[in-house]
């Protein structure tokens, strides 16, 4: 890609461009609370309102309210052009919220400039749906290409439903990280790769991951300093590895310049964002400023959107089953597992309350609330006692909507006809149904007309 197409790139993005950060806002959406990966420098805070740095934020939100609020911040901030999803976990360890949270923005307005970042260990399996979205800025965090050294910087990998540690873990998060960043490359998109330096650790090793992500054709490298007071309650700050002196953070800095090719490829501006930051680098802007009127204006407008991505989502079903339109009169039960009755929030295990849905061409409509009478010290909560419980009080259910389930649930569940979807995890519960029971009403379609 050359010059001006990056400097087109990046002109409006203050995480890309060191000039940008001074003019221009963005806002960043917790929609992602899940992660795949343990990092030893981490530990993803929630409702914390006093600490600035990553994967700390106040609150979790669905993909309707972080619409809502970036609605609200959009006639609140002048020059808002950037919304990044950037955890409190990994945006595509939670592909679902993530992606679907960016199609709603798309909806709601296609300038806003949609971002993501992640650690890299699921990226090939989203890049075509990246692509889609029209993504074109993604940072990728890499602390090291060499697995003895980064099998000190990460506790255990989840991946293919295995948990893996050691030298393993961190040899198929660094393979998983390369294929990523070469295929969004390929595709245009451009790379920012982040890497802490960690004292003792990594920060002899730094120089060569430039090399590599350099080889790759990434665009800038940002070398971000260890966090590691005793405070943020990490497994580097109990074990005592030091913050970088600004000394050494320079020194790397320089030696990387020089690897990418100069200072301009290396970033200089970063500030360790709230993975729910608002506002310019540095200036962070404090979202309880937004007024009564826009907060009512931005609810309505947010139902809008929803309608319209609601419409468009239909369209699509339409179109890959070549179904002119739904028979109306064909409708399925949604039960969604729901702990703080807002949102799909719980696992399988833990279900006691279920909001169920009739699904149908005209909507999602709520039929019910049941819930589960008894306590987690009773012995029935044993997973075959659970299991018979849940399906005889959903069993005119279609579909059980959960954040996770184990192979068991799964099979045993689907014996009974319930099929269990963990993919709207943390979505709005009437937006969870929606998507689950209007999936299924096209399936049904389409195997009909096939």
């Amino acid at each position: 890609m050359d010059r001006d197409a990056v400097k087109a790139k990046i002109d409006k993005h203050p995480c890309y461009c060191k000039d940008a950060h001074n003019k221009f806002a963005r806002i960043h959406l917790p929609v992602a609370p899940a992660c795949n990966i343990q990092c030893n420098y981490c530990n993803r805070k929630y409702d914390c309102s006093n600490e600035s740095r990553p994967g700390v934020t106040s609150s979790i939100l669905t993909p309707e309210h972080a619409l809502e609020k970036v609605i609200m911040v959009k006639h609140s901030i002048e020059n808002l052009s950037v919304v990044g999803i950037a955890g409190p976990g990994d945006a595509l360890a939670n592909p679902e919220a993530t992606f679907e949270t960016l199609r709603l923005l798309k909806t709601y307005d296609k300038e806003l400039i949609p971002c993501i970042s992640t650690n890299g260990l699921a990226l090939p399996d989203h890049l075509d749906d990246i692509a889609e979205l029209k993504i074109g800025h993604v940072t990728v965090t890499m602390n090291a290409v060499d697995p003895e050294i980064g099998q000190k910087i990460y506790s255990w990998i989840h991946y293919n439903d295995k948990t893996y540690h050691g030298v393993e873990a961190a040899r198929i998060l660094m393979e998983r990280q390369i294929e990523g960043i070469r295929g969004l490359v390929e595709r245009g998109i451009l790379v920012k790769i982040n890497t802490v330096l960690i004292p003792g650790i990594n920060d002899a090793h730094i120089s060569e991951v430039s090399r590599k992500i350099k080889e790759l054709g990434v665009f800038i490298h940002n070398i971000i300093p260890l966090m590691s007071k005793p405070e943020y309650g990490t497994k580097f700050a109990s074990d005592g590895v030091p913050e970088p002196t600004p000394e050494l953070i320079g020194k790397v800095r320089f030696q990387c310049a020089e690897i990418m090719g100069g200072f301009d490829s290396v970033m200089q501006h970063c500030r360790q964002c709230r993975a729910d930051a608002i506002g310019k680098l540095g200036q962070d802007w404090d979202f309880n400023n937004v007024t009564e009127d826009v907060k009512a204006a931005a609810s309505m407008l947010k139902a809008q959107v929803i309608s319209n991505r609601r419409h468009n989502y239909l369209e699509q079903f339409h179109s890959e089953w070549k179904v002119r339109t739904y028979d109306r009169s064909r409708m399925v039960l949604v039960a969604v597992a729901t702990d703080n009755h807002r949102m799909a929030d719980i696992s399988f295990k833990n279900a006691r309350n279920f909001y169920v849905y009739e699904v149908s061409g005209w909507g999602a409509h709520l039929r019910e609330i049941r819930t589960l009478d008894y306590d987690n010290s009773q012995a029935c909560i044993k997973l075959s006692g659970h299991l018979k419980n849940v399906a005889n009080l959903i069993k005119d259910c279609s579909v059980m909507i959960c954040t996770v389930a184990g192979k068991n649930a799964y099979d045993d569940m689907k014996r009974k006809g319930i099929l269990v979807d963990t993919r709207q995890a943390y979505k709005g519960i009437e937006e969870a149904a929606w998507e689950a029971g209007s999936r299924l009403l096209a399936e049904m379609s389409g195997s009909k007309t096939a």
